[in-house]
């Protein structure tokens, strides 16, 4: 692997215009949601800590699986055991994460008014950690076997690719746990 500015350049500038542009795509999606935002101010403070869940949760997951790839501690292929079992653990990682973020906000909704039932912030933020971490799962695993078998520098890829899709998961797995639960 190559460590030249020139080559860091190529590879990334053009991914890091596209995750710009689905950056863009995601603050669409919160102005199109606007009027509900003013309904539940609560979502303003749950979305950004959501965000950075689930793009930290498939940040960690992209860099051991491509750390695993280029030291041999993990073939690149779907049904190997180790690519398996840290995918299963990731999952875990973020049930837990999750759920305690919920249990968090819904306890802070005995003292502050969120406009929200404490159960419902419950289902809704444990209902969106899972969506978001399945999809995070999967696009960290794609995300590194695609940049693993191209011969691509997985930091300037995988990290990147992770985070902003998750970001923009975030966003809509959010929402459509509200729709679902309160809506």
């Amino acid at each position: 692997m190559n460590y030249h500015w020139k080559d860091i350049f190529r590879q990334s500038a053009p991914l890091l215009s596209i995750m710009a542009l689905i950056g863009i795509m995601g603050g669409q999606v919160l102005h199109s949601i606007e009027d509900t935002l003013i309904i539940f101010p609560v979502f303003l403070v749950i979305l950004p800590v959501m965000n950075g869940l689930g793009g930290n949760i498939g940040a960690i997951l992209g860099a051991r699986i491509s750390s695993g790839f280029h030291s041999g501690y993990i073939k690149p292929e779907l049904l190997d055991r180790e690519m398996r079992e840290n995918m299963f653990l990731t999952l875990i990682m973020g049930a837990v994460t999750y759920t305690a973020l919920a249990l968090g906000v819904a306890a802070s909704s005995g003292l502050v008014d969120l406009g929200v039932l404490a159960l419902n912030l419950i289902f809704i933020i444990v209902g969106a950690g899972v969506i978001i971490t399945l999809s995070t799962i999967v696009l960290a695993v794609l995300v590194s076997l695609i940049s693993y078998k191209k011969r691509l520098d997985p930091d300037n890829i995988v990290i990147p690719v992770t985070t902003t899709l998750a970001d923009f998961i975030s966003i809509l797995a959010l929402f459509l746990m509200v729709w679902v639960v309160i809506l």
